[in-house]
């Protein structure tokens, strides 16, 4: 296949993939339907080729990635999906050294993606294909529902690490989602503050659920965990007198506005 200006690499034994099963959006099922949702498509077996709207097939992950649950346990932070070496402590090559396989040079934007993310004695090309597959995930999902693209980031099925730093560094044009996800939040309990943290806590304000099944449900607490509100709908409140929120069959929230 080939990536960024040209760069080509092959690496298909270095692509594990992970499934993560979700619902699916009227939009994502469009996309589903010209990659088909049995793993392969026509330009090859791609997670980038599938949609990151949640689907009730088995959506693979971008290469590299762990296993990743669509719904977190309460309480618990998303599951993540990094690109290779993204996470490992091992010591890394030094930027001087990132070269592709082949010879030549990668370009400024691939150097920066893979500067730090690269373990000794891991191909570079292979943890650069993982971030540009979270970037052709993302763009392709978001073409065709923004909403969607952004759910996939809050359900865990593609990590807000790995698609902040794919994003920041191969795709910027896709921020806009990143910044949607960070605002919203996905099954759960979490408590109110302020200012959201993805996987923790949530802030005041109006929230809406693009795609929830029919046993969605949410509960908003107060002060020793009194009721203020609860309901069954795609839409909900959370006052600032808020303490907590939790959230079951709804998959993600979005603030009101979304992407």
């Amino acid at each position: 296949m080939t990536g960024p200006q040209g760069f080509a690499w092959g690496y298909p034994h270095l692509r594990p993939a992970a499934a993560a099963a979700v619902l699916v959006t009227a939009a994502a099922a469009l996309l589903l339907g010209g990659c088909g949702s049995g793993g392969s498509g026509g330009d090859g077996d791609r997670a980038a080729d599938r949609p990151s709207a949640p689907v009730s097939a088995a959506v693979s992950a971008p290469a590299g990635d762990p296993a990743a649950t669509a719904t977190a346990p309460p309480g618990d932070a998303p599951a993540t999906t990094e690109a290779p070496g993204s996470a490992a402590d091992a010591p890394k090559v030094p930027d001087a050294q990132l070269t592709p396989p082949g010879g030549g040079s990668f370009t400024k934007q691939q150097k920066t993606y893979l500067s730090g993310r690269v373990p000794r004695g891991t191909d570079p090309a292979a943890v650069l294909e993982g971030g540009q597959e979270i970037c052709d995930r993302l763009t392709r999902t978001a073409k065709i529902d923004k909403d969607a693209a952004a759910g996939a980031i809050i359900t865990g099925d593609i990590s807000m690490s790995g698609a902040a730093a794919a994003v920041t560094a191969l795709c910027p044009d896709q921020q806009p989602v990143i910044d949607a996800a960070r605002r919203g939040f996905g099954d759960g309990t979490f408590t109110v503050a302020a200012k959201a943290v993805p996987g923790r806590s949530v802030a005041p304000g109006g929230y809406r659920a693009p795609n929830p099944s029919p046993s969605c449900t949410w509960r908003v607490t107060g002060a020793n965990g009194a009721t203020l509100a609860s309901g069954g709908g795609a839409r909900l409140t959370v006052p600032a007198a808020a303490r907590g929120i939790t959230s079951s069959g709804c998959y993600a929230w979005l603030a009101s506005g979304g992407t």
